[in-house]
């Protein structure tokens, strides 16, 4: 849909030759005079609301004062720019009104394009100030982290790196990032390059004329052709082929393409947006990705957490999902404390989405029930057990706090097994509460790593049954 540009002008002349301007630039002009603005019975003055911008050309001054002031009354947010000879540009009555610029007459194609470039960045903070466009739910420090991450780049057209594992909400950042960018009402295509056969990619990306290939019956435009002005979400970028890893270069170079089986230059105007699960430097030095490509996709990195680094985000998490799930007929579920607190002490290997996917489970077995452990899977239920019985097993039962500094009769202590023992135990519960990742509890504990690691070999502590793999050293 285009943008509409209100234009409010007695002056012929200029009326028409902004307008023509701006409807080349593919906007729609809704044009008032200075009385039809300031008059409550206009139509057409509830289109101002929903507009990019208005621009004003008025020679009288009190006129100009009141059309500035009734545009302000009707779209407070609306940026509005004046039209002004080179007489009047400087120095004028005009300098004091509310308005956010102005522009020589007559008008330059080049003037016009800098002041929409301004109006869409000021619409694009209006919409990030309304949180219009951002799907991330969370309030952890690394959510607030990504949100601010997102802020920062969105206006911009460069290229962004989404790393993280599977089910982390990489498609869900990137289109944030899409909805807070100046290419919102521009189309957002996604691509798993992962999941479609290697024979295959350079048609879907770049699309194929009639005949190209057995089966090629009618040309097809690829996804870059489909995404033109908007953006292009290339998930697992990591699994593309190295053969199609030169093409994307080239593409992103030149930012021109050719379909397959075609002779036709055709322009590229997307903003790329990547994803991968995997380690691509890893790869690098492997030789399976390209270093050009890894640094011409990673201008802008973003690393999403695992949802066992941010376990306080998963009730609000559990809350957003049931309130997608519940048909408008039926009555949402809930959770008890002991339910929620078995989801937090739980891996979610398959983070978010593996969430997500055991409260829609949940909302089609237990429909407007109360959600307590007996109706959680098993498996969520074993391992809450196993972490249970392991922190009771590092307490080894001895005493703690008065009682342990106040023994009387007979009682004793023997004060080397009991510091052993609480250095064990503290040691155990850092390790636990950062997911046996060793670098995290050192920091936790206020120790060097070496030093920490070092302690788990003396103390051979070892992760629970559960957990199924060793301390990440």
């Amino acid at each position: 849909m285009a943008d509409v540009v209100v234009l409010v002008t007695e002056l012929e002349t200029v009326g028409s030759k902004t307008a023509t301007v701006l409807e080349s630039l593919g906007h729609e002009v809704c044009h008032f005079t200075g009385e039809s603005l300031v008059n409550p019975g206009s139509s057409g003055l509830n289109r101002t609301e929903n507009a990019l911008m208005a621009l004003i050309a008025l020679s009288d001054s009190d006129e100009e004062k009141s059309a500035v002031d009734s545009l302000a009354e009707l779209a407070p947010s609306l940026p509005v720019y004046l039209l002004k000879n080179d007489q009047d540009l400087f120095g004028s009555a005009s300098d004091n009104l509310k308005c956010d610029g102005s522009i020589r007459l007559p008008v330059r194609y080049n003037d016009v394009i800098e002041v929409l470039r301004q109006a869409r960045l000021k619409q694009l903070q209006r919409r990030v100030k309304a949180n219009g466009g951002m799907t991330i739910t969370g309030s952890s420090p690394s959510i607030r982290t990504i949100r601010r991450l997102i802020q920062q780049v969105a206006p911009t057209e460069a290229s962004v790196l989404l790393s993280g594992e599977s089910g982390t909400g990489k498609e869900v950042v990137a289109r944030s990032i899409h909805n807070l960018s100046l290419r919102a009402d521009q189309p957002f295509v996604a691509v798993n390059c992962g999941a479609i056969p290697p024979e295959l990619l350079e048609s879907e990306l770049f699309g194929h004329e009639k005949g190209a290939f057995t089966g090629a019956f009618q040309a097809r435009a690829g996804r870059f052709e489909l995404a033109r002005g908007g953006t292009l979400f290339l998930d697992e970028i990591g699994d593309m082929p190295l053969n199609m890893q030169v093409k994307l270069l080239r593409v992103i170079q030149e930012r021109t393409f050719e379909r397959v089986g075609g002779s036709r230059t055709i322009k590229s105007d997307v903003r790329l947006i990547a994803a991968t699960h995997q380690d691509l430097e890893k790869r690098i030095d492997e030789g399976r990705f390209r270093m050009d490509l890894f640094y011409r996709l990673n201008v802008f990195p973003v690393e999403l957490p695992p949802l066992r680094e941010r376990r306080e985000d998963i009730p609000l998490l559990v809350q957003e999902f049931v309130r997608r799930k519940t048909p408008a007929q039926q009555d949402p579920i809930s959770f008890d404390a002991d339910a929620l607190q078995v989801l937090m002490n739980h891996p979610l290997p398959g983070n978010v989405r593996e969430l997500e996917n055991l409260v829609e489970r949940l909302s089609i077995l237990y429909p407007g029930e109360e959600i307590g452990c007996e109706q959680l899977p098993q498996r969520y239920l074993q391992n809450h057990r196993d972490r249970q019985e392991f922190l009771a097993d590092t307490s080894l039962g001895l005493p703690t706090g008065r009682e342990a500094l106040s023994p009387t009769g007979n009682q004793k202590i023997n004060l080397k097994q009991y510091l052993s023992s609480l250095e064990r135990s503290l040691i155990c519960r850092a390790l636990e509460q950062s997911d046996w990742v060793v670098s995290q509890a050192a920091r936790t504990l206020s120790v060097r790593r070496t030093t920490l690691i070092e302690k788990i070999r003396k103390l051979e502590i070892k992760p629970p049954p559960s957990a199924d793999r060793r301390p990440s050293l």
